[in-house]
């Protein structure tokens, strides 16, 4: 990530593009500091020039603009909150994101194959009007429509209203996902959802989210990438990922010396140490707080599988992300549970040894990818599947982990947890091992 001055700088020289919206004022803005401290606006804001003032000073990260319009869009009180006045929906943007992990040129071009399909299916099927298209600065590109019929926003009642666009956004999104587009399920039917605003930096990659015309879209990526805005110190967007094999190809050199000095002492029947990164499922900086970290066992049946999945929900630990390598699964669920609880509750869902880790000290240590030699690990990378959808999103009774969202944001995965409780650093505790 880029250091703090940095972003400070970009927006003392660089404004934000507020030029697709009708009402900027309509929208609420919000951002997140290097710190990873998250600051909603308290005021609006209807031009770039006003909102750049406020961005030089504060020095985000990231950006990010809410799909609504509103009567007023500052202080907007919660879904849950039922003694607040519900805030009045003037309009809500139609948003399809779609992101192929990890960030690299390969990817980033199958993400735009994907997003101009989409584009066409519902230029085809939809009665939508396409309002803007952006590459997110990241992994992929958000297509923004406005929807043609304004029949659900003459509801009179406020709450009302805004359960009707939820639920026919709801339905928009299922025929989209039943067509096959790999589109973020959790971006399109929510009301109260922020996408990464036009204009900004990605905080991660340092290259700018830019909107960029149909034309462009329907063009392979490498005739336009290179007129893409970014930061001096942007991140390289390398044909091929950097993922776990860049580690290993770092320990090579170490691991040679080691492997010369043994040489004369190995017989051919020994068998060559693997080297293994682990994160511990340790909340750094809390006392006696763990995430849920774990392999899925290859042997469980889909009915042992939905039976954790849906005493994950009721924990309410979700959202649970899933991670593929070669075949098996890691579940990271960025919360932060109680060592007692978790240990307790791993044990029964079918993990012993890690129920036992846990009780003996404190928390475990977990492979962030399989045991495999070096070779293998260049051919693979931990590839993230979206989330456990039978586990739910997760309830505001359980505070989320930093220490793992850093570590979901460093394996590729960004999320906003709004003003939510947040306990922790985001500082993961991770080691290398060898194993034989």
């Amino acid at each position: 990530m880029l250091p703090h001055e940095a972003f400070q700088a970009w927006y003392g020289s660089h404004e934000v593009d507020l030029a697709w919206l009708e009402k900027p004022s309509r929208h609420q803005f919000r951002w997140r500091l290097p710190t990873n401290a998250w600051i909603t606006a308290t005021r609006q804001f209807s031009s770039p020039a006003a909102l750049q003032k406020v961005l030089r000073n504060y020095g985000p990260r990231d950006v990010y603009i809410g799909t609504s319009a509103w009567l007023t869009p500052v202080n907007l009180p919660k879904r849950s909150d039922q003694a607040s006045a519900p805030p009045v929906l003037i309009d809500h943007l139609v948003v399809f994101d779609i992101d192929f992990r990890p960030f690299c040129y390969r990817r980033l071009e199958q993400a735009r194959k994907a997003t101009q399909a989409l584009l066409t299916w519902l230029d085809d099927n939809e009665d939508l009007s396409l309002k803007s298209i952006s590459y997110s600065g990241g992994k992929g590109f958000h297509l923004i429509f406005t929807d043609n019929d304004r029949t659900l926003f003459s509801i009179p009642e406020p709450r009302e209203r805004e359960d009707a666009v939820r639920a026919s956004r709801q339905e928009l999104l299922q025929r989209v996902l039943q067509q096959g587009f790999p589109v973020d399920p959790t971006v399109t039917a929510d009301t109260r959802r922020i996408i990464r605003l036009p204009g900004s930096l990605h905080g991660t990659t340092g290259w700018a989210c830019t909107r960029i015309t149909r034309e462009d879209l329907g063009r392979p990526l490498k005739m336009w990438v290179a007129t893409l805005p970014r930061h001096s110190n942007a991140s390289k967007l390398r044909y091929f990922p950097y993922g776990p094999s860049d580690l290993f190809q770092a320990l090579k050199p170490q691991r040679a010396k080691r492997e010369k000095r043994k040489k004369s002492k190995q017989t051919p029947t020994q068998t060559v140490p693997q080297t293994i990164l682990q994160c511990s499922t340790q909340v750094v900086g809390t006392k006696g707080r763990s995430s849920f970290m774990a392999w899925a066992p290859k042997r469980w049946t889909d009915t042992h599988k939905t039976a954790v999945a849906k005493r994950l929900k009721k924990l309410s630990w979700g959202p649970v992300h899933c991670f593929e390598h070669l075949g098996q699964t890691l579940l990271l669920s960025p919360r932060a549970i109680p060592k007692e609880q978790l240990a307790k509750e791993v044990a029964n869902m079918g993990w012993p040894g890690l129920a036992t880790e846990i009780n003996n000290l404190g928390h475990a240590w977990v492979d962030v990818s399989p045991a495999l030699e070096e070779e293998e690990h260049e051919q693979h990378e931990l590839v993230h599947t979206g989330t456990l959808e039978e586990a739910g999103e997760g309830g505001a009774k359980v505070p989320w982990s930093s220490t793992h969202l850093e570590m979901l944001r460093r394996l590729g995965v960004d999320i906003d947890i709004g003003e939510d409780e947040c306990s922790g650093r985001p500082d993961p505790a991770l080691r290398v091992v060898s194993k034989t």
